[in-house]
């Protein structure tokens, strides 16, 4: 008998941010309990993501609002022209690496609501009609009035804020020794009933991704722990734990079956 009756947003971010997390994010939902992406309208392979997802049913897709750019080699930066949002950039037109860069450098609030913008309307016209909006590095927490005017730009654009969803499924990945479809699972077993959100970042291990990395993380490093979030979701061990534990992956636009 099933001793739970837990709902699982699983997401899949970066969708969009390199070829390898479009590739591995679409094998997940096909093969997997993977349910919901979350794009990146500024990605350099968002147009490789409209072939995988634009016309696909049964798989729900979110804005991943993206201000920053955390990788030595690998960057990126505005839709709108680096010029039209100059304190959201560094002089070579790609992001700041961090939100706490901001607390230096400072930020218009009026730039970051237009690249918001900017970018939804990019996705839309790709042909994607994203349900929910999510923060790449969570950068509406530096500020309190971001938060409030996040929340109030998803509600006016029809978006569901991630924010006011659920509580976060948290578990540690591939390190020495570790397992992470068992630590998924003990985390799964610590929580009642109820919605909860696991949140990933599916690739390959390949030479894209192990392009990534900063002075932090080796691209070695996330590389091996994002080929691990792809497999996580496929892995028949945790297949048969939500079977037979009344767990069911959910998409967003499910949500409202359940609250």
């Amino acid at each position: 008998m099933p001793k739970l009756e837990i709902y699982l947003i699983t997401q899949g971010d970066d969708l969009g941010g390199s070829y390898s997390a479009n590739k591995a994010i679409h094998e997940a939902w096909r093969n997997g309990e993977l349910r919901n992406g979350s794009l990146m309208g500024n990605g350099i392979a968002v147009q490789d993501a409209v072939k995988l997802f634009a016309q696909e049913d049964g798989f729900c897709i979110g804005l991943h609002c993206t201000l920053h750019a955390e990788w030595d080699r690998v960057r990126w930066g505005p839709v709108l022209s680096p010029k039209q949002v100059p304190s959201l950039v560094l002089e070579d037109g790609t992001f700041h690496r961090s939100p706490a860069d901001w607390k230096t450098s400072g930020f218009e609030i009026s730039e970051v609501m237009a690249e918001l913008q900017a970018q939804l309307e990019a996705v839309r016209k790709l042909g994607f009609k994203p349900y929910y909006a999510d923060t790449h590095m969570g950068f509406e927490r530096i500020d309190e009035r971001l938060t409030h005017l996040f929340d109030n730009w998803c509600e006016s654009e029809g978006l569901m804020s991630y924010r006011n969803v659920c509580m976060d499924i948290s578990y540690n990945g591939p390190g020495q020794g570790e397992d992470p479809v068992l630590n998924v699972i003990q985390a799964l077993e610590s929580v009642p009933s109820g919605i909860y959100r696991l949140v990933t970042h599916p690739t390959f291990m390949d030479e894209e991704i192990l392009d990534f990395g900063n002075a932090q993380h080796s691209g070695e490093q996330i590389a091996r722990e994002r080929d691990a979030d792809r497999r996580l979701f496929q892995d028949e061990r945790l297949k048969q734990y939500f079977a037979q534990n009344g767990i069911r992956a959910i998409r967003y636009d499910e949500l409202w079956k359940y609250c």
